[in-house]
């Protein structure tokens, strides 16, 4: 099992519009998908002083490398580019892949 992390640094100015983006659009996107499942949102608070945003951790399950891979082919390209359009440099991200161990 692995968890897919996304971290985004979110501007001031748009929290409210990535929050409703996020729970509207984005987390039923990636259930919707068939790939993910479990999503969980957390607050960063050791990331130091972000001078104006927030970050945040959005995870989701998924069952193995091969699932991620496959999703990176169908989605991913077409997910970052709505991203970008939508967000611009207002919202960062970067994600990793987390191996549960136990």
């Amino acid at each position: 099992m692995l968890i897919f992390n996304t971290t985004y640094l979110v501007g001031d100015r748009m929290h409210s519009t990535w929050h409703k983006w996020l729970y509207e659009h984005h987390i039923p996107a990636m259930l919707d998908s068939g790939y993910f499942n479990k999503p969980q949102i957390a607050k960063i608070l050791t990331n130091g002083s972000q001078e104006g945003g927030v970050s945040f951790s959005v995870q989701f399950h998924i069952e193995n490398m091969q699932s991620l891979e496959a999703w990176n082919e169908k989605y991913a390209e077409t997910f970052l580019a709505d991203f970008n359009k939508r967000f611009g440099e207002e919202v960062l991200l970067f994600s990793t892949v987390l191996e549960v161990i136990e």
